[in-house]
């Protein structure tokens, strides 16, 4: 036989933490980068890079970044847990090495802090298909899903006041990247890894007393079997 802890089969409940720190960072680059250059999800089946500059967003680590905290309901037990995100950011194209140094000096500065704030404020809020996003000095157009729409190359997740809180940590070095093209032709890259903090809660079934019966037992009772 096989000991078991005596809880049930739990069905775990877990915001798309992901697609939530892709889709915060795609909608803060699409601001801060010139108008019109793509902002695609990398590592995509059957999609060709777009004609001139665009950027490619792959998620790279997921580390905790501190000890997980535990709170209750009346039949939940909720997971509170902060991670940091790597995602790694490259640029292609005329341009790319002035783009990434836009990235990198924003990304570290309390603007980004507030942008982010705003972003998530605002995907609190919104209970319509599509919204604005208030941030610094800056009004972003977006739907629910920053990754939706045929040029992003994303899946579609709904988010909700549930949803993860992102907020951005620190960027590591920008680095050029050797690329050639298709023609055999040497063409401009550069990379950048930018650390995001992910706050998300994973919420489980949890089994409650909901009443408890007190026996008084005798101890002057050798077999300490309960009088009442």
């Amino acid at each position: 036989m096989v000991e078991t802890s005596g809880y049930p089969t739990a069905s775990v409940s877990l915001p798309p933490v992901t697609a939530a720190t892709t889709t915060a960072l795609r909608a803060f680059l699409q601001t801060i980068l010139p108008p019109d250059l793509p902002v695609l999800l990398a590592r995509q089946n059957r999609m060709a890079a777009p004609n001139g500059p665009f950027a490619l967003m792959a998620v790279l680590l997921h580390q905790p970044i501190a000890t997980s905290a535990t709170r209750y309901t009346a039949n939940t037990r909720i997971i509170l847990q902060q991670q940091d995100i790597t995602v790694q950011v490259n640029l292609f194209g005329e341009g790319a090495a002035d783009n990434v140094q836009r990235i990198s000096t924003l990304f570290q500065n309390g603007w980004a802090a507030e942008f982010f704030t705003a972003f998530h404020q605002n995907t609190v809020a919104q209970n319509t298909p599509a919204q604005k996003i208030t941030c610094p000095n800056t009004p972003v157009p977006m739907a629910p899903d920053a990754a939706s729409g045929p040029a992003s190359g994303t899946q579609s997740f709904p988010l909700s006041a549930h949803s993860s809180r992102i907020a951005p940590l620190y960027a590591g070095p920008a680095r050029q990247i050797p690329f050639v093209n298709g023609e055999r032709q040497y063409e401009e890259q550069w990379q950048i890894d930018l650390h995001l903090q992910a706050s998300f809660a994973l919420s489980l079934p949890q089994p409650m007393a909901s009443a408890a019966r007190l026996a008084l037992a005798d101890v002057t009772n050798p077999q300490g079997s309960p009088s009442a």
